[in-house]
């Protein structure tokens, strides 16, 4: 015979997962701003003790009318956002990486490297000073600018690069939810 408590246990780990799921897959898409036929995403997760190394990726929206050729991350016209410079930068194949202030600037070197409409891709990243709860605290941290070709190849558009939990987070947020149901089940025993 089946233990209920250990079933209804199952049951709502399977949910925190679904939501978890659901978020980590909402996060690469929630933030998008349409401003030109490229409509840009992002996620970044850090890790490390010092430096801290932080990894990104980018995606164009299925419904884009045009390709992602650039990304000047953590930058706007006129604002610099990360909280500080970082100490080196790389990009995937076909891709180049340049620090300019608080902010990178990705330039794919030939359209045919460029992020295609529905298509995401990641290999980009920093190693930094700032910790990812000092890059989180920072205001409009992720605030990056796509292009469709090279830098200001057209008006842009603006975007935000949204934060991924860590696994220990995820880990944290799993064992917070089971807690929970264990208290609950306490007081509906007593009740």
């Amino acid at each position: 015979m089946k233990n209920p408590s250990l079933s209804a246990f199952l049951s709502l780990t399977r949910a925190a997962v679904g939501l978890l799921a659901g978020y980590m897959l909402a996060a690469g898409t929630v933030g998008s701003i349409r401003a030109q036929s490229q409509l840009g995403s992002g996620t970044i997760a850090g890790a490390g003790s010092g430096p801290y190394v932080y990894s990104l990726s980018f995606m164009d929206a299925p419904g884009a009318g045009s390709p992602i050729g650039s990304v000047w991350y953590a930058w706007i016209p006129g604002h610099f956002y990360l909280p500080g410079a970082p100490t080196t930068a790389s990009a995937p194949a076909g891709w180049t990486a340049t620090i300019s202030g608080d902010s990178i600037q990705f330039v794919a070197n030939s359209p045919a490297f460029d992020i295609l409409p529905g298509q995401s891709l990641s290999g980009f990243s920093y190693q930094a000073s700032f910790t990812p709860a000092q890059l989180a605290a920072a205001p409009n941290s992720g605030q990056s600018d796509a292009y469709s070709a090279g830098l200001f190849s057209d008006s842009g558009n603006i975007f935000t690069v949204q934060s991924v939990p860590e696994p220990s987070g995820q880990i944290l947020l799993l064992a917070g939810t089971a807690a929970l149901w264990v208290i609950r089940r306490r007081r509906h025993r007593t009740a």
